[in-house]
């Protein structure tokens, strides 16, 4: 098992390896009721290690939980590959055992129950077509009976509710648009080469990101007719695009509880 606390500095506290362990935890325990002031997670930690060693170890968890907490902000809690956003509200030390040894209980708040899993995709130009499958002959007819299309994947993703998402569109190209399970996310605008934009589901936003470091709001430029925040669903998607252009999809998945 793979646990850590990463603070908004990007500093780690490897929670599963010494001098820290993690000796209880309620990750595993889910709550649907939906509340305003937050939810508590709180997890047991042991630190230990020779006398001068333990003072370090006991200073350096307080630095990295308490960089979110004074600025009233949120790090992540990583269980397995997904995080919780979090901050640390209380840090209560018990078992003492001079400086060799103590116990940390940590009661974390968490703005979201929400576990995030990211996962991503890459969807590479595709310049030459590619014929169906199935309807290709060994030898040559005057005609071909393979219809032939371009830009066209599937990808299964396996979760059990519709997911937000960051699509990363690279250019050149002009208006693209891109069709997932026949739901068209479309933006009129151009990518010049080494530009890109990202359609960000969560902040609802359309950026433009520029070979010069500048970025262009395009909020107003995205599909009005459909959505381009509209979430995207479980399963399996078949994906269309014209091909002249790659993208990245993220998914982030959500879940109650941490993944087992």
């Amino acid at each position: 098992m793979v646990v850590y606390y990463e603070n908004s500095n990007g500093e780690k506290l490897n929670l599963m390896r010494s001098p820290y362990h993690v000796v209880e935890a309620d990750w595993y325990d889910a709550d649907w009721e939906e509340t305003t002031s937050g939810y508590e997670k709180t997890i047991a930690v042991d630190i230990f290690g020779k006398q001068s060693e333990f003072v370090e170890n006991m200073e350096r968890l307080y630095r990295i939980i308490a960089v979110d907490s004074e600025n009233g902000v949120c790090g992540r809690l990583y269980v397995n590959g997904a995080y919780l956003r979090c901050m640390a509200m209380k840090s209560k030390k018990s078992g003492w055992k001079g400086y060799v040894y103590s116990e940390a209980e940590i009661t974390l708040l968490a703005p979201e129950l929400e576990w995030i899993q990211e996962t991503k995709k890459s969807f590479y130009p595709q310049e030459e077509k590619t014929s169906i499958e199935g309807l290709d002959f060994e030898f040559d007819f005057e005609f071909d009976f393979a219809e032939n299309k371009r830009g066209v994947e599937q990808w299964n993703v396996d979760h059990i509710t519709s997911s937000d998402f960051k699509m990363i569109i690279f250019g050149p190209c002009i208006n693209p648009r891109i069709l997932i399970n026949g739901y068209p996310y479309e933006v009129t605008a151009t990518l010049e080469k080494q530009e890109y934009m990202v359609i960000d589901s969560i902040e609802q936003t359309v950026t433009k990101y520029m070979s010069n470091g500048t970025a262009a709001n395009l909020f107003n430029e995205r599909g009005f007719d459909h959505s381009v925040f509209e979430r995207i669903p479980p399963g399996l998607l078949t994906v269309n695009w014209p091909g002249d252009f790659g993208f990245d999809m993220v998914l982030l998945l959500k879940r109650r509880e941490a993944k087992w």
